[in-house]
């Protein structure tokens, strides 16, 4: 015979899984528990039990992603992207870095967990099987976001322009591999968007180094020039390959750089 999808359930459990589902509530709290439930002791320990029967996934202390009362047990897990947004609740964030490079075709190397730039959580975390990686970064880089919908939820991520600006910040692989992209997609975004997205970014030595690769690419001048203006008051020169040490190199008075490799 056919086992209930909630004979395995005590009546608690169906009635906190149901109820949340009904409310449309994707995620649940230990203080929404306690408001079903009536009782913290009930609410928390029912919480813990859930979990460790793969019924509900746990974000963080005190807060887990529903699984789907329809769900297969250990078959359910949703897009890694919305379990990151889900993680984040308020906290203003997007996701970026090497989940971007792949997402917008800068590289075909598989990222091995999801990065979640934010304004206040620094650490790495596993929900289900997915290795997550919380970066808190400054609110002045928190620009350029594009939402998106995966399985009617609004994820944040940032947008091809700010991708961009993050890969020249914080490339992967190879210092060379990082002009090769700036060569190719040119042709494939707003320069002008991407122009400003550089100028509004807090770091002059990021700024410097783009704009060196973007002349180099061909852009014309004329559309740097603002750029140019905004590294004009800084007179220290920078490296521009931050991979290699050495200060020893040509220097480019335009741009203020050392082309050190």
């Amino acid at each position: 015979m056919k086992r209930n999808k909630y004979s395995e359930l005590s009546k608690d459990a169906v009635y906190l899984l149901s109820r949340s589902e009904f409310e449309k509530q994707k995620v649940i709290t230990t203080e929404y528990a306690v408001k079903v439930l009536g009782d913290y002791l009930k609410a928390a320990r029912l919480l813990d039990n859930l979990a460790k029967r793969n019924r509900l996934i746990q974000l963080k202390r005190g807060r887990y992603l529903v699984v789907p009362l329809k769900a297969p047990n250990q078959s359910w897990m949703p897009h890694e992207f919305v379990v990151a947004s889900l993680w984040m609740g308020e906290i203003p964030y997007y996701i970026g870095y090497s989940s971007m490079y792949n997402y917008w075709g800068f590289t075909e190397q598989i990222p091995q967990k999801v990065t979640v730039l934010n304004t206040e959580k620094n650490r790495m975390r596993k929900i289900g099987k997915i290795s997550f990686r919380a970066m808190k970064i400054s609110s002045k880089k928190i620009y350029g976001i594009k939402k998106i919908k995966i399985d009617e939820e609004y994820v944040s991520i940032s947008d091809k322009e700010r991708s961009l600006v993050d890969f020249i910040s914080n490339p992967i692989g190879s210092w060379g591999n990082v002009q090769e992209v700036i060569n190719e997609q040119v042709k494939n975004i707003d320069v002008k968007k991407f122009v400003r997205y550089l100028i509004k970014f807090p770091v002059i030595a990021v700024r410097k180094r783009a704009g060196f690769m973007l002349e180099r690419a061909g852009v014309p001048l004329e559309e740097l020039s603002r750029l140019k203006s905004s590294i004009d008051s800084e007179n220290s020169y920078t490296s521009f390959n931050p991979f290699i040490k050495s200060r020893k190199g040509i220097v480019n008075k335009d741009w203020k750089v050392i082309l050190n490799g």
